[in-house]
C-alpha cells in the first residue's frame, strides 16, 4: 500500500502515517500535504485491489467467486427488495455472478462513504442493466448523480467493483494497473 501511494506522491513508502476514521477506514495522516490522496483497499483469496484518487472519495471491493456459503440467503436478508427480486428472477446458473456483482458494488459504496456496514445494505439499490445505477432510500440523504461505479471480472475467479464520487455528469476514468509484488 505504501509503495503504491508513493507512486502518486513524492513520499518515501516508510514515511506514510495513517489514522482511522470513527468507522475504522484508514486515511492519510502524514505527510499532511498529501491528504488530497484518497485510497481504499480490499483483499480476498488470491487478489488484492487498491483504488487511489485525487480529492474524491473512493471505495473498492474484490470477492472470490469460489467462496462457499449460503450467499443467496445473505442477499435475501440484507439486499434491497428490488435487488432480491432481480436476483431471484434470473436463471439459477446466473444468480451467483449477480450476487457477487451486487455485493462488490454495495461494498464499494459503503467503503467510499467511509462508514462500512453502519450503512444498512437494504437502504440503497443498484441497477445493473445497460449501466450501473444507484438509488437511495431518503434516510441516506445521498445523491445518485454524485456517484460513478464500475464493475469487472478479474479472471473467472474474482469479482471487483469500484465507486468514486464525481461532479454532476462528470465521467471519471478508472484505470486498472496490475502490480505483482516482489518476492
Amino acid at each position: 500500500m505504501r509503495t503504491v501511494l508513493s507512486k502518486y506522491a513524492d513520499v518515501a513508502p516508510e514515511a506514510w502515517r495513517f489514522v482511522t476514521n470513527e468507522y475504522g477506514r484508514p486515511e492519510i495522516d502524514e505527510p499532511a500535504d498529501a491528504r488530497w490522496l484518497k485510497f481504499n483497499l480490499s483483499h480476498t483469496n488470491g487478489l488484492i485491489a487498491m483504488i487511489v484518487a485525487r480529492d474524491r472519495e473512493v471505495g473498492v471491493d474484490v470477492e472470490d467467486r469460489e467462496r462457499s456459503g449460503q450467499l443467496l440467503e445473505v442477499a435475501d436478508r440484507f439486499f434491497s427488495p428490488s435487488e432480491v427480486e432481480a436476483l431471484h428472477a434470473l436463471p439459477e446458473e446466473e444468480r451467483l455472478d449477480r450476487f457477487f456483482l451486487y455485493w462488490t458494488l454495495k461494498e464499494s459504496y459503503i467503503k467510499a462513504r467511509g462508514m462500512g456496514l453502519a450503512i444498512p445494505l437494504a437502504q440503497f439499490s443498484f441497477g445493473v442493466d445497460a449501466d450501473i445505477t444507484i438509488d437511495f432510500d431518503p434516510k441516506l440523504n445521498d445523491d445518485p448523480n454524485r456517484w460513478q461505479f464500475t464493475a469487472m471480472s478479474v479472471g473467472r475467479r474474482h469479482a471487483l467493483a469500484a465507486g468514486v464520487t464525481r461532479n454532476k455528469n462528470e465521467i471519471v476514468g478508472v484505470v486498472l494497473h496490475e502490480t505483482v509484488p516482489l518476492k
